[in-house]
């Protein structure tokens, strides 16, 4: 990818680009490139001479034959889950970038949609979009303002909390007026209030 972007930053050759990647190679990457342009050359076959079939080759030789198979099943199964909908989305462009995968625009939102986690995505597919980009910015529109809402529920329930925590309980004022007079009376009182009824369905 490094070497990519220099190359698309210079007007260099082909035979030039093979030669300036050649030269990041290190250890057995090195050993092997030698190696193997020399033995094209006893075998009668052209060296390699250009950046396209350097790649191939390359891949072919230390990419295993199941990391592509990874790379799309990763893309597949791709979900925002606890990713920001940025986070998610940069997540999902890389990953289209390794598997070189090729779609349309409108298959790509789709695919960007159903990753979203339910509420966001409730919100967003009640919208039109021409461009990928548009609803990416609604999505984290969205995302910002579910936050706000649930920041708003949460200071609302703690103070609620601290205003009940600040009240305790009175006493009531029948028994109140009694203690501010005399204690004991105060209890004789609220002891006389609790006493049971007599049962009158009792015959003598």
């Amino acid at each position: 990818m490094r070497v990519e972007q220099i190359f698309s930053c210079h007007n260099y050759s082909e035979n030039k680009k093979v030669k300036l990647a050649a030269l990041e190679f290190t250890d057995y990457a090195l050993v092997w490139w030698d190696q193997m342009q020399k033995e094209r050359v006893r075998n009668g076959e052209r060296p390699i001479t250009t950046w396209e079939e350097m790649r191939a080759t390359m891949r072919r030789r230390f990419v295993p034959s199941y990391y592509r198979r990874e790379l799309h099943n990763h893309l597949q199964r791709l979900t925002q889950g606890s990713k920001s909908v940025d986070e998610y989305y940069k997540e999902m462009e890389i990953a289209m970038i390794r598997t070189n995968i090729m779609e349309d625009n409108e298959a790509t939102m789709a695919r960007f949609l159903h990753g979203l986690n339910r509420d966001i995505a409730d919100v967003v597919e009640m919208h039109h979009y021409v461009e990928l980009e548009e609803m990416v910015h609604q999505a984290i529109k969205v995302e910002q303002q579910l936050k706000r809402r649930g920041f708003v529920r949460r200071t609302s329930n703690s103070s609620t909390f601290g205003q009940w925590k600040n009240n305790p309980k009175k006493d009531t004022p029948s028994t109140s007026k009694f203690k501010e007079a005399d204690p004991k009376l105060g209890d004789k009182v609220a002891a006389k209030k609790v006493q049971p009824e007599p049962n009158l369905s009792r015959k003598p």
